[in-house]
């Protein structure tokens, strides 16, 4: 089950600059089984999202993923509840978080830690695309989709 004590609990790091940083777990990854993936292009962007946004305003801001890799019937499910592209709805059928592209796909928000104020939407999406491939920053709930499409897995 995700969330499993210890269970991809470990530090995911990156070279920035000539040093180590590591701000994200490869559980922030996990779907709900418990499958954790990530490629390296994605992490980088993160880390460079991250980077931009405290930047931005001056602060440390924190980036939460809220949805990573997935499998088909991850997607199954997801689309009962918001419906497929095709019919009108928000998921693909050939959804860049599936496992099959490696881990190249995140849902995201972002809140300052000092506030817990939430980053608007169109801020996030407009730092995303400096760092990522693709981005899609129209949803209902606030999320940014962000992908590296154009990685080889």
């Amino acid at each position: 089950m995700a969330g499993e004590k210890g269970r991809n609990d470990v530090y995911l790091t990156v070279s920035r600059d000539g040093k180590r940083v590591s701000n994200f777990r490869l559980r922030e990854f996990e779907n709900a089984a418990g499958l954790a993936m990530v490629h390296r292009s994605t992490l980088e962007s993160l880390e460079r999202v991250r980077e931009d946004l405290g930047k931005h305003y001056g602060e440390t801001v924190l980036v939460i993923l809220t949805d990573a890799v997935r499998t088909r019937e991850d997607l199954q499910r997801i689309a009962k509840k918001y419906g497929w592209v095709e019919d009108g709805g928000a998921v693909a059928r050939n959804s860049r978080h599936l496992a099959e592209y490696g881990g190249i796909a995140v849902d995201l928000v972002a809140r300052v830690e000092r506030t817990g104020a939430r980053v608007p939407q169109t801020v996030l999406g407009s730092i995303c695309r400096r760092h990522f491939d693709f981005v899609k920053d129209d949803y209902a709930d606030g999320h940014v989709h962000a992908d590296n499409r154009n990685e080889k897995n």
